[in-house]
């Protein structure tokens, strides 16, 4: 599957023609990248997508070398044409070019793309953890408070990778045991509660902190590709032999709430989606759950 992020490792050459002719100089790229993540910035939009949408400007611009205002729509279906037949780009790569397509056009007053329509995503089933496997993923990095305080604050608080990431010190209210979200996904705040087990976890982490004189605002001083390599490397360590990411826990942590009889809506507060829709995915994964469902509503023919 493509990655939306650095597809390849290249940056595609501009088509045939497409181009300055007659020896000109070729288009300038780079400027209209810069000011159009300024933009995004200035929006507040999250890193990941400012540095996924510029990633996104940068590689149509070199593929049509001409300014968005030269632009037309036939060029749009070229790109997304290049993409899916050249590159091998996935239905969610395609999704996510056409919403920073759409988002650069509307940047710059353009109404270009607003017909340039999305793929339709499939709905893939969420990965999680069994309860068991979980544990075995906790003990396999006891030995490092840090890295035993951040899988406790993921599996039991649900976060993004980006939002553990960007949490502060004063995100974190000892005194009613909730973490403070910022800006999360969609830029919306949500409160988050520090279960017991998260609570010690982070206790220890704190105090070790303070013995190193640690001076960071963020309450982790570390990058979303650490915190990606350190569960890979702890899931190895706990032979689980499947693909794990940060983002597992968050599925495992709602899965388990659900066959635990939670409340759908309260975790649908919980991991911040915007729609129940969102979070009812997880009704389709607890197999046990659907089989006792089914038990006592079984017809008897």
């Amino acid at each position: 599957m493509a990655s939306m992020i650095a597809p390849g490792g290249r940056t595609p050459r501009a088509k045939p023609g497409g181009g300055a002719e007659g020896g000109a100089r070729p288009f300038s790229v780079s400027p209209v990248v810069d000011r159009f993540t300024r933009m995004l910035q200035a929006q507040e939009r999250s890193p990941c997508t400012v540095k996924q949408y510029g990633h996104i400007a940068r590689m149509f611009l070199s593929y049509v070398q001409k300014p968005l205002e030269n632009v037309a729509p036939n060029d749009l279906d070229a790109f997304r044409e290049h993409l899916v037949l050249e590159r091998h780009y996935s239905k969610n790569s395609v999704y996510t070019t056409v919403r920073g397509l759409t988002c650069l056009f509307r940047s710059f007053g353009l109404a270009t793309a607003e017909q340039l329509e999305a793929p339709r995503r499939p709905a893939r089933l969420p990965h999680y953890l069994t309860e068991e496997e979980t544990h075995r993923l906790f003990e396999a990095v006891r030995d490092s408070s840090r890295d035993w305080a951040i899988l406790h604050v993921l599996g039991y608080g649900g976060l993004r990778v980006g939002e553990l990431c960007r949490l502060s010190l004063e995100d974190v209210d000892l005194s009613q045991n909730l973490l403070h979200v910022r800006s999360g996904k969609g830029d919306r705040d949500r409160e988050v509660i520090l279960e017991e087990k998260a609570r010690a976890a982070l206790d220890r982490y704190l105090a070790d902190r303070a013995l190193a004189h640690e001076g960071s605002a963020r309450l982790f001083p570390v990058s979303p590709v650490t915190v990606e390599r350190m569960v890979r490397s702890a899931a190895r360590r706990a032979g689980i032999e499947r693909h794990v990411t940060p983002h597992t826990l968050r599925h495992t942590l709602a899965t388990t709430l659900l066959s635990h009889g939670c409340d759908i809506r309260y975790i649908q507060k919980l991991l911040g989606h915007a729609s129940v829709a969102t979070t009812q995915i997880y009704t389709h994964v607890d197999t046990n759950a659907l089989r006792e469902a089914y038990r006592r509503a079984k017809p008897e023919y």
